[in-house]
């Protein structure tokens, strides 16, 4: 499709020759997979709202069926109790192989993989930095290096040190005027990272100390966000990411939405 794999060359210190690389592999695993493009045309999402479902332990036994008719990005694990949300976003190609090898299957009988597979929505994974290639049922966005935003879906986004951050990039890049948050809890319980059960042997501490470096980087986004004319707002009623305006699902529920476009 036009990408030409350059030879690697030996170790440089020099930065720009290693983001050379970096988008070189990622460009052309980009153009061997199914693009998000295929799916999504541009503004697609213009003046519409969107929740975005992290993976915060506030959201252990809520009830998705709340968001029914309204556009959703679930992020990671999400789509396991989440199988009508119109996006499952992540960016980690590792959480991909380990799921299709079984590596988070709660028992022989209880595949993740399965329920990824029946997932009703479109599969998204931000570019891999590496060469590789996904099943057909994935559509890539592509990969920015560096923090840039644009309404061009094909010119991709920055996603950031996180899925969460990926998540709310892609849905400003897709149009949305309302960006609504839950789950994005920045904080563990004294056993628990994530409300659909984590991940095998993590470090809670460890983990706390890459919120405080996710929290940030939202953050910092936020006044090129508003400048956009894109609000980012925060339903996690007990959230340590205090840089956003705040309200409950209840009071947003009660404001009338367009109909969805269906795709």
């Amino acid at each position: 499709m036009g990408y030409t794999i350059t030879p690697e060359r030996k170790f440089s210190p020099n930065a720009d020759y290693r983001k050379y690389i970096i988008m070189n592999k990622s460009n052309h695993s980009y153009a061997i997979n199914n693009q998000i493009v295929s799916v999504f045309p541009n503004d697609c999402w213009k003046h519409r709202r969107c929740f975005i479902i992290g993976g915060g332990p506030s959201l252990k036994g809520f009830d998705f069926s709340r968001l029914k008719g309204e556009l959703t990005i679930g992020i990671n694990k999400a789509f396991e109790s989440f199988p009508d949300a119109t996006i499952n976003y992540a960016m980690d190609s590792d959480f991909y192989n380990k799921m299709k090898k079984g590596v988070y299957d709660r028992t022989p009988d209880e595949k993740l993989w399965d329920k990824w597979l029946s997932f009703k929505g479109t599969r998204v994974f931000l570019t891999p930095m590496e060469i590789k290639e996904f099943g057909k049922e994935v559509h890539l966005v592509r990969r920015n290096i560096e923090l840039m935003f644009t309404r061009e879906l094909n010119d991709g986004i920055y996603g950031g040190c996180n899925s969460g951050f990926g998540a709310i990039m892609l849905a400003a890049t897709l149009g949305a005027a309302q960006i609504y948050l839950l789950g994005y809890d920045m904080k563990t319980t004294d056993t628990q990272s994530h409300w659909h059960g984590g991940y095998p042997n993590r470090d809670l501490v460890d983990f706390n100390k890459k919120l405080t470096k996710y929290k940030r980087e939202i953050q910092n986004v936020l006044p090129q966000l508003r400048m956009l004319g894109v609000e980012v707002t925060n339903l996690s009623t007990d959230s340590e990411l205090k840089c956003l305006n705040t309200d409950t699902l209840e009071n947003v529920l009660k404001e009338s939405i367009c109909p969805v476009i269906k795709m």
